[in-house]
């Protein structure tokens, strides 16, 4: 009984460690990337969402009046000439004059100005129209950097849950390497045989291939977060994420939908391209009415000739004046383009009504996959207190002799797998509330309460929260 009642106390050490990963949360090492360091990083250099800010700017510059044709056009030109003539003249009188060689220039300046002063209000239109568009592009700015905050939150805690994976995995490594050496002294004893030893060393091998495999699924998911956050090709994966995934068990059904349907991104870009679709026929409408313009030009002209009646020339004009316009008939194109317009605008309507219709039924499911996570998670975690207190009750019948060490092997893995699922759970559910919150359109938002990054100046958010591994 003496080899036994020494392999008790490692084995008991051993599998106490795992389920402290559970309840408690250690010291986070110097190089530990926290997840606001991480979601800020992917703001700021990840390429897509560069490149998504840039078109928002793109779409804010072309709302402006010139574009939307409010201010006056002004036009200048500017020419210069030189000619060289031979020419032979014979008067009526019989004289004759040749001249050869004679050169003449000429040179002008000018400038025009044109402003439409009224052709239908079509500026006004014009002007709803971009402020729609820049409006809907900026929606959709909003989609993908909520959509990338997503995948780095997801990312982020996808090590966690594989860092602790691989912390479980060792610890039962190192579980498995004891027992080997217990089973080889008590075999040197006489008490123990080589079948006991062979299966001690093949559980080892098993648990240590186990935790290869895990410790290649871990670099995997540093990778996937370097390269959403940006990082170089080479950049190092030796690095810790915070152990704590902590889930929110506070989000309702009817707060969340309500604030979905105000504040949706992918909602909101439909409801902005009917806002343009509507402003595009208030513009084409503007093809019926005339056009009336007032013109205004400055001309100044030079000319210096050698041969001919008049030697030199200077003149400056000033003109102005008022212009109508109307199209009496165009092959009924503006009818045709009225015509699409028209339909542009149902098919937009309809897409508003589309993509709500389809919000709520993603966030029914979204929600329902959440409220099924977070009693999942209640589930494993008294499913795991049991295991817990079997490895106890096993490590006493152990040291009594009463079971084998293949029987404890089996509460072992028993513990190893309920710890792999409450992990597994965990970020299950942590990935439902992620979703829910992303397709409600505040993601970023409660991402920059809870972390407590300024956020105009919006207290951190607390409450309601579980503390997951």
């Amino acid at each position: 009984m003496i080899p036994i009642l020494r392999l008790v106390p490692v084995l008991l050490v051993g599998a106490m460690l795992a389920p402290s990963l559970v309840q408690a949360r250690q010291p986070a090492p110097r190089d530990t990337l926290r997840l606001d360091a991480a979601v800020q990083r992917a703001l700021d250099d990840n390429r897509q969402a560069r490149i998504a800010r840039r078109e928002t700017d793109i779409a804010e510059n072309n709302v402006s009046l010139g574009n939307a044709g409010f201010l006056p056009t002004l036009s200048g030109q500017a020419n210069y000439s030189k000619t060289r003539s031979n020419s032979e003249q014979v008067f009526l009188s019989g004289e004759t004059q040749s001249t050869d060689g004679a050169t003449s220039t000429q040179s002008g300046a000018g400038a025009d100005l044109r402003w439409t002063v009224f052709d239908g209000l079509r500026p006004f239109a014009t002007y709803d129209r971009l402020g729609a568009e820049r409006d809907r592009q900026a929606a959709a700015t909003d989609e993908q950097v909520e959509t990338l905050v997503a995948d780095v939150i997801e990312g982020y805690y996808d090590v966690a849950r594989q860092q602790q994976q691989l912390e479980v995995l060792r610890e039962a490594v190192a579980i498995s390497r004891e027992r080997l050496r217990i089973a080889e002294l008590r075999r040197e004893l006489g008490s123990a045989s080589d079948l006991e030893v062979r299966q001690a060393r093949v559980d080892l091998n098993a648990d240590s291939t186990e935790a290869l495999r895990q410790a290649a699924a871990l670099t995997n998911a540093k990778n996937q977060l370097n390269r959403l956050l940006a990082r170089p090709e080479d950049a190092s994966t030796r690095y810790a994420v915070a152990s704590a995934i902590e889930v929110d068990t506070s989000l309702q059904y009817a707060s969340t939908q309500q604030t979905a349907l105000q504040e949706s991104p992918a909602l909101t870009q439909a409801r902005e391209a009917l806002r343009a679709a509507q402003a595009e026929q208030r513009e084409l409408r503007a093809d019926f009415f005339p056009t009336v313009d007032l013109t205004a030009g400055l001309n100044y002209s030079q000319l210096n000739a050698e041969s001919g009646f008049v030697q030199e020339n200077t003149s400056t004009e000033v003109t102005y004046g008022v212009s109508l316009s109307l199209d009496l008939f165009d092959g009924l194109n503006r009818w045709r383009r009225t015509q699409n317009a028209d339909i542009r605008t149902t098919n937009a309507r309809l897409a508003v009504e589309d993509v709500r219709a389809r919000l709520v039924t993603e966030l029914t499911n979204a929600y329902e996959r959440y409220r099924n996570r977070l009693r999942l998670v209640d589930l494993d975690r008294q499913t795991l207190k049991a295991v817990r207190a079997n490895v106890d009750v096993a490590l006493e019948q152990f040291e009594q002799g009463t079971i084998t060490s293949v029987e404890l092997r089996e509460v072992q893995e028993q513990f190893v797998q309920a710890e792999s699922r409450l992990l597994t759970v965990q970020f299950e559910a942590k990935q439902a509330e992620v979703e829910l919150l992303r397709l409600s359109g505040q993601l970023l938002d409660q991402y920059q309460k809870r972390t407590g990054v300024p956020n105009e100046g919006r207290p951190e958010a607390t409450s309601g929260r579980c503390g997951c591994r």
